[in-house]
């Protein structure tokens, strides 16, 4: 491939690799937070916002992610080149689809990491959770913001998140880039882009109408003659189908409602009002699933489970990924949740405070693998061999791959205490002293050398269990 062919784009955590309809971004592995790459999967489903992940992988200490281009797509860093129309309109576009507030993901809103095909079509490549890198350092507001005077003027986006005045002449200030520069909130910002594409619109008339000066009247008396069609036509609707109108201003005011809601919500995360975020949640006409998963994105397992009891076992799923299960001890459950979701939780708070007596008497009765995985871990980090080996015939029944997890690591722990007592041997035969020492030795270190094999074996197996259940 030659370098003509190659395309390469920076955004804030990566190199973008771009050859011909492949698309690969490149990261270092220190920047992530997973345990298993598995752990990133979920990035593969489809959603026609984003561009089609078709691998992700880890090697060389780097994590690489390959993309699928659309045919003739194009990379938001050209748009400066289109016409003022075609630009004005991408940006309509972005700003309508709000992203940001729509994903449940941090999505990156550099120019490098969009793309595009005109006049209205929008996809973003990399989105990450919370195991991923992504730039915090800047506020939506700042973000769309310099990206919107990125469409419109083609200034450096990066600049522009930290120095949007740049873009403005000193000597004759565009009102328009003011006001954008002026907005106060996303969705102020995204009325006055609505509001800049009609007026772009109207210009690029303007100039047709000074090239082809003979055609002028006919283009006023054009317009003038739709404009009026239109306004008799808005008469007739009002008059004789005023219910639909009613219903479709109804519905208006409903998505307007939801708009703002969506973007003050941001506000409220920032500000770590929970309560009021829920509430904006509420109005945006989010469903319990989505205001739990945004929650879960900031690690507030308390009030998603304040949301939907129901999805407990899969926020202390999420604590015990994010080493934060003695979190889970000061969970309360609201009154609305359902006995058995009780009962869980009071054994999961067992299990933390390796209660025997309540492990014991509900081992029989749990039919949840989670909960009997980490009922067998437990007994695993307190060395009971014997209990964790009962929870492991009970996952058996119940699921494979948990079963055979738990039995690694049982036999990982074996291993490892063999390894334990053959260092004590050789350290007791160093000590000696008798005829015997130098035997006693290398027996010593053919044990270790042994024990060791055994547990890189034993190593292997919880690897490869591992990553079965994190599928």
């Amino acid at each position: 491939m030659s370098k003509q062919d190659l395309q390469l784009l920076n955004i804030e955590v990566g190199t973008f690799k771009r050859a011909d309809n492949q698309l690969t971004l490149d990261m270092e592995r220190k920047l992530f937070r997973y345990d298993r790459i598995s752990e990133l999967n979920e990035l593969k489903h489809d959603d026609p916002d984003f561009l089609q992940l078709t691998n992700l992988i880890e090697e060389d200490h780097h994590v690489v992610l390959t993309y699928l281009l659309p045919d003739k797509v194009k990379n938001l860093k050209a748009l400066p080149k289109e016409d003022k129309a075609i630009r004005t309109s991408i940006a309509k576009e972005i700003m309508n689809q709000a992203i940001i507030s729509k994903s449940s993901y941090h999505v990156n809103l550099n120019p490098s990491n969009i793309w595009y095909y005109p006049m209205h079509h929008v996809w973003y490549a990399y989105r990450a959770n919370e195991l991923m890198p992504f730039d915090d350092k800047h506020s939506d507001l700042e973000k769309y913001r310099a990206l919107m005077l990125f469409c419109l003027t083609g200034a450096t986006y990066e600049r522009l998140l930290d120095e949007p005045r740049t873009v403005i002449n000193k000597k004759h200030p565009d009102e328009l880039l003011t006001q954008v520069i002026g907005a106060k909130s996303v969705s102020e910002l995204a009325e006055i882009i609505n509001g800049i594409e009609d007026f772009v619109n109207y210009q690029e008339w303007q100039q047709v109408d000074q090239i082809k000066a003979s055609h002028k009247r006919k283009y006023i008396y054009t317009t003038v003659g739709i404009a009026l069609v239109a306004l008799l036509m808005v008469g007739l609707v009002k008059k004789n189908d005023q219910k639909k109108y009613q219903a479709l201003a109804s519905q208006s005011q409903t998505k307007i409602v939801q708009l703002k809601a969506k973007n003050q919500l941001q506000k409220y995360i920032d500000n770590k009002d929970w309560k009021a975020a829920r509430t904006a949640m509420t109005k945006a006409g989010y469903s319990k699933q989505r205001q739990v998963q945004t929650l879960l994105k900031y690690k507030q397992y308390q009030v998603a489970l304040n949301v939907d009891p129901s999805q407990l076992n899969k926020i202390v799923n999420l604590a015990y990924k994010n080493n934060q299960k003695d979190n889970i001890l000061t969970w309360v459950l609201p009154s609305k949740a359902k006995g058995s979701i009780q009962s869980q939780l009071k054994l999961e708070k067992a299990i933390i405070n390796y209660d025997t007596n309540k492990m014991g008497n509900e081992v029989s009765f749990t039919d949840n693998p989670d909960v009997l995985l980490r009922m067998g871990e437990a007994y695993l980090d307190h060395d009971d061999t014997q209990n964790a080996q009962n929870v492991q015939t009970k996952l058996s029944g119940l699921s494979i791959n948990k079963a055979k997890y738990l039995k690694a690591l049982i036999k990982h722990k074996s291993a490892s205490k063999s390894v334990d007592n053959a260092k004590k041997k050789l350290e007791d035969a160093e000590k000696a002293d008798d005829k015997d020492k130098d035997n006693k030795i290398k027996s010593a270190k053919a044990d270790i050398k042994t024990a060791k094999k055994s547990l890189d074996t034993a190593q292997k197996e919880v690897e490869k269990w591992q990553k079965k259940v994190g599928e």
